[in-house]
């Protein structure tokens, strides 16, 4: 009877191994399909040409970001289904740092703009007639512009909210701590 029973417990442990590495083959080959069918969403690169190096009120966006050390100004489109899922993984909340500008495409008005898409008026800048978007020279959303010391940086489409906040992170500037001196008395 244990004889049976240590069979029995050998077959499914080997049988469960052999499912396992199974399922883990079926994830790899699904993930090749995905790379291949462009079904990942990965941050593309866009270059900013003549403007790269440019202060961001040159191309319309507010003064006060030409003082910013590190920001990230987001375009979204309302007619942009992917700009409309971003827009309410943010929950009406933008995190420090984050600039957002609404291009408005069917909203009469900025006001209703802003609340449809769950933010106050007064947190986002609204690109009537795309005069920004136009400066820039890039017509794609959701866009990523990133500001570095006062100077517009790189671009990147944007292609989920996980990839948001992933392109937020890698724009934030690295503060390294100045390491401390270590200081030898003549005695020791």
């Amino acid at each position: 009877m244990a004889v049976v029973a240590l069979v029995l417990g050998t077959c499914l442990g080997v049988l469960l191994f052999l499912l396992l590495g199974a399922q883990v083959e079926m994830f790899r080959g699904l993930e090749q399909v995905r790379e291949q069918a462009g079904l990942i969403d990965r941050v593309t690169p866009v270059d900013l040409g003549k403007v790269r190096g440019l202060a961001p009120s040159e191309v319309g966006l507010p003064a006060t970001l030409d003082t910013e050390i590190s920001a990230v100004v987001l375009f979204l489109s309302d007619k942009c289904v992917v700009c409309r899922s971003i827009a309410a993984s943010l929950d009406g909340t933008i995190p420090r740092g984050l600039w957002l500008v609404l291009e408005p495409g069917t909203a009469p008005r900025d006001a209703e703009l802003s609340q449809e898409l769950g933010f106050d008026p007064d947190d986002v800048i609204i690109d009537w007639g795309r005069e920004i978007t136009h400066r820039i020279g890039i017509e794609a959303t959701p866009l990523g512009v990133v500001v570095e010391n006062g100077r517009l940086s790189r671009a990147a489409t944007i292609p989920s909210s996980r990839q948001l906040y992933e392109f937020l992170g890698a724009a934030r500037p690295i503060t390294r701590q100045q390491p401390k001196l270590l200081v030898k008395s003549k005695g020791a």
